[in-house]
């Protein structure tokens, strides 16, 4: 585990070093599309699915970092523990909500760096177990859960062995695509509920391929898949 003061640390030679200033540019960028619906399913999260004194953990990418900020918004004073991979999120948190580590514990959990989505990849988890997991993923659709790198597939399936509580939060535009790597295909999915794993996806109305987004969502909800768009 880092702590917070090597965290600060760590934002602080990024920001003096140009490579990783377009790094953390790059995040932003990426954060800004389909602002909107990530922030409806952030607040959502916070809203409802967050109850004071938990442990979760909050996985990569943009639409997660919506979720934490939200957390460290509406969720301040809930005493929660918070492990997580994701280093945009924790640059967000210290930049925006540093008041967030006064009441809340933060962990970030130990690997390799990734520039590609600003995480941490190769997890160590400090922990066997852990209620509550928060992820993201670049493409849902009928075979399962992809995406366009072998390191999301081993965070994907190292957390999942870990939980039993999947929330997945990802915009309708991710809905019915698939990428190179399977990160929980469907037959896994399966399994994965006979032994009482709960899956829940947050998504919201895609603005085209209205058709194929039913027709998926529909083959998720057949196998077990929690669904609910916002």
């Amino acid at each position: 585990m880092l702590n917070i003061f090597t965290v600060k640390m760590l934002i602080k030679m990024s920001k003096e070093n140009m490579k990783e200033k377009i790094i953390l540019s790059s995040f932003d960028c990426r954060r800004s599309m389909h602002r909107e619906e990530k922030l409806k399913l952030a607040t959502y999260v916070a809203r409802h699915l967050v109850s004071p004194g938990e442990t979760i953990f909050l996985g990569a990418g943009t639409t997660v970092s919506y979720v934490g900020e939200e957390i460290a918004r509406m969720c301040m004073n809930y005493s929660l523990k918070i492990w997580t991979n994701n280093i945009g999120l924790v640059n967000i948190w210290l930049t925006r909500n540093e008041k967030f580590f006064t009441f809340n514990f933060v962990g970030l959990v130990a690997g390799e760096f990734s520039s590609k989505n600003m995480s941490i990849i190769n997890l160590t988890l400090p922990m066997p177990e852990i209620p509550k997991v928060i992820i993201g993923s670049p493409a849902i659709s009928s075979k399962g859960l992809s995406a366009d790198n072998i390191s999301t597939q081993h965070q994907v399936d190292s957390l999942i062995k870990r939980t039993k509580q999947i929330i997945i939060v990802a915009d309708g535009s991710k809905v019915g695509r698939t990428e190179t790597y399977i990160t929980r295909s469907v037959r896994m999915i399966r399994i994965d509920i006979k032994k009482q794993k709960k899956y829940l996806l947050l998504t919201t109305n895609p603005e085209e391929n209205q058709e194929l987004f039913e027709k998926d969502m529909s083959r998720l909800q057949q196998i077990g898949v929690e669904t609910k768009v916002i």
